[in-house]
């Protein structure tokens, strides 16, 4: 009987095992939940370069319609309205990284096969330097233009022209994470302050409208004793939903997933010299990063001296970004809080 065989250097099955390697890459990245095609993710990804030559991608970003429309019998002719687009383009860049045994006999040695073990521990490396990309976009590469902070316990603060700076230097011990604050920077989001700054379009699933916000955990664990929060807690968690942005989620609250991760920057030395120990946050909305795929993530076998020593090496050409719309931070706002010391005490 003819049976239907791959052998291992069947050109279908190299494919295949890349395709297995991109997956589990991009699986096991944190921002994987958030990512999708479209202008509606929070991570929109683009991959108009994989199949062609370029070293430039560009995404367009469009404002929401501000006119009035027309009512009954009213003209529409000569009443449009023109669509207020912008582009944001990034610049690919290639990222790699290997490892290399340092002979035969350190594998004759070794009660585990040190290739497989390269293999995933470059897949893991991939996953992280992913994330890496998307966290210092999102956090670190440029200060937010829009900032929301906290001075006080339910004192909240946002102006047009506050920059990072501002919020930075007027924290306090008191700037620590509330349920009050949750809804006031949800609501700055959707409105844009009576639309002076770009609102944020929320993520929709099944009908209803979501923002996330992304903490540190020592932030999280301000708010977890809440006196507030823990009352609502305990008539309410996150339930049932299959959806990513769900994903490891702590909580929801008012329309606002609440999501920590230690990669979120943070410091001890806000405050205007006060020392007071702080997060660099941020609300996430639709289109807040870019992602630009150039090359999915590969490894490469090689051998050296002779075949004796053997490595592998990872490589992806992609970039990450953080989109602007004249000249002001598109899709998510600065969020800076102070936080209780737990994690670096």
């Amino acid at each position: 009987m003819a049976k239907t065989t791959f052998a291992t250097d069947n050109a279908l099955t190299r494919k295949a095992w890349e395709e297995r390697l991109f997956r589990d890459t991009v699986k096991e990245s944190y921002f994987e939940r958030f990512m999708g095609s479209d202008s509606s993710s929070i991570v929109q990804v683009n991959t108009q370069l994989e199949k062609g030559q370029g070293d430039k991608v560009t995404f367009g970003i469009r404002k929401r319609l501000s006119g009035a429309g027309v009512t009954g019998d009213q003209i529409l002719e000569g009443n449009e309205e023109a669509l207020n687009t912008h582009d944001y383009s990034l610049s690919l860049e290639m990222y790699r990284h290997a490892v290399r045994d340092a002979g035969g006999l350190t594998r004759q040695r070794a009660m585990f096969s040190i290739s497989s073990e390269s293999e995933m521990a470059l897949r893991d490396w991939g996953a992280e330097k992913i994330d890496s990309l998307l966290f210092k976009a999102l956090l670190e590469d440029v200060d937010p233009t829009r900032v929301a902070y906290l001075t006080n316990t339910g004192v909240a603060n946002y102006t047009k022209t506050s920059t990072a700076a501002t919020a930075f230097s007027a924290l306090t011990a008191n700037s620590l994470l509330e349920p009050y604050f949750i809804s006031y920077v949800k609501t700055l989001a959707k409105t844009g302050f009576d639309r002076d700054i770009v609102p944020i379009r929320p993520v929709k699933i099944k009908g209803k409208e979501y923002f996330v916000l992304l903490v540190h955990p020592d932030v999280m664990f301000n708010l977890k004793t809440n006196s507030v929060f823990q009352q609502a807690m305990r008539e309410a968690e996150v339930r049932g939903s299959e959806n990513p942005l769900f994903k490891g989620a702590t909580a929801i609250w008012d329309g606002v997933v609440v999501h920590e991760h230690e990669n979120v920057p943070i410091g001890t030395d806000a405050g205007g010299g006060s020392n007071i120990p702080y997060a660099k946050c941020a609300l996430l909305g639709a289109q807040s990063l870019c992602w630009a795929w150039g090359k999915r993530p590969e490894i490469v076998q090689d051998d050296f001296d002779y075949g004796n020593q053997k490595g592998s090496a990872w490589c992806m050409i992609g970039k990450a970004g953080r989109p602007t719309f004249e000249s002001e931070t598109y899709g998510s706002i600065g969020v800076y809080l102070g936080r209780t010391q737990v994690s670096d005490s």
